[in-house]
């Protein structure tokens, strides 16, 4: 049984990742995490686990929960802060970003997302496998994750 992680904090856009795996690719067993933290523990904890990893860019610190009700602060770049954790910790599990925005960051931080793209290329490779700008009303993201998910496919 082939293993990925999901790490998605819009449970909409986390539900049809799920179905798109599920109808393109069978036999995978999903596990998902929903803040930068749990993602986080999943990716530790899972290391040598999972084949590859589907991770939004911009999401809250910690699980939406009864004590944490907006899961902390939303994060722009944990994304690319949790692929940082990953490499200090040597863990090369192929990784693709999945987000819905074009533009993040604000003011004099703000960078778009191919800018971002050239800088996880730059930073995190060969952890870094690519990225989809996820756009539920059209369905480019999906060839394009398709592509990039059978590339891991091909590697492992």
């Amino acid at each position: 049984m082939m293993k990925m992680l999901i790490i998605e904090d819009d449970e909409d856009k986390l539900k049809i990742l799920e179905e798109f795996i599920t109808t393109e690719f069978s036999g995978y067993s999903i596990e998902t995490a929903k803040s930068y933290n749990s993602g986080l523990r999943a990716v530790i904890k899972g290391n040598k686990i999972y084949d590859f990893i589907l991770l939004d860019m911009s999401m809250p610190n910690y699980d939406v929960s009864p004590s944490e009700p907006g899961g902390g602060n939303p994060e722009s770049f944990a994304g690319s802060e949790l692929l940082a954790q990953m490499k200090l910790r040597g863990i090369q599990t192929p990784t693709i970003v999945v987000t819905m925005f074009d533009a993040f960051g604000d003011n004099s931080s703000k960078v778009s997302l191919d800018q971002l793209v050239e800088k996880l290329a730059f930073q995190f490779q060969p952890t870094f496998r690519g990225s989809v700008y996820y756009n539920p009303a059209e369905d480019g993201w999906r060839s394009s994750l398709k592509t990039l998910i059978r590339n891991i496919r091909a590697d492992l």
